[in-house]
C-alpha cells in the first residue's frame, strides 16, 4: 500500500512542480491562450480533469488510511492545504482590467482563472509555499518512499 500510495503522490507533485514551472516561464500570452482555449471547450475538458483528479483525491486518501496513516499529521496538511488555497484565491480581488478580462458572460470560475493569468503575483506569497512544499515534498516521497 504504501508504494502505491508513493507512487500516486508522487505523480501529483511531479504534475504540481512541472505545472509552477511551466507557470512561471510561459509569458502572459501563451498562459492566457491556453486557458481561453479550455474555456472554449465549455468547460467540458476541465470537467473531466476535475473527475479524474477527485477520483485520484479519493483514491490516495484510501491509501493512506489502509497504510496506517497519522490522523493528526493528515489532518494538519489537510488544514493547511486548504487554508492556503482560500488565502491564495482571496489575494485576487482585484478587478481586471479590459483587456484582460474573459469573453462575457463569463462563469465565476473562468473570471478567477483570468484573474490569476493576469496578475500571478497577487499570490507570490503562496505560490512561493506551494511550489517549495511541492518539491519538499517530491524529494520526500521518492527518497524515503520509492527508493527507501
Amino acid at each position: 500500500m504504501t508504494i502505491a500510495l508513493g507512487i500516486v503522490i508522487a505523480l501529483f507533485y511531479l504534475q504540481a512542480v512541472a505545472k509552477f514551472g511551466l507557470w512561471l516561464l510561459a509569458p502572459y500570452h501563451v498562459r492566457i491562450k491556453r486557458i481561453a482555449a479550455y474555456y472554449a471547450r465549455g468547460q467540458r475538458l476541465i470537467g473531466i480533469y476535475d473527475t479524474l483528479t477527485l477520483f485520484c483525491v479519493v483514491a490516495i486518501i484510501a491509501l493512506q488510511f489502509a497504510s496506517g496513516m497519522s490522523a493528526p499529521s493528515f489532518a494538519a496538511g489537510l488544514v493547511a492545504g486548504m487554508n492556503l488555497i482560500q488565502i491564495f484565491i482571496h489575494r485576487f480581488n482585484q478587478p481586471l482590467p479590459e483587456d484582460k478580462r474573459p469573453p462575457a458572460p463569463a462563469p465565476p470560475n473562468m473570471t478567477l482563472s483570468y484573474a490569476i493569468q493576469a496578475n500571478p503575483a497577487l499570490g507570490w506569497r503562496e505560490i512561493i509555499i506551494m511550489a517549495g512544499l511541492s518539491v519538499w515534498a517530491l524529494y520526500v516521497i521518492i527518497t524515503e518512499t520509492l527508493l527507501g
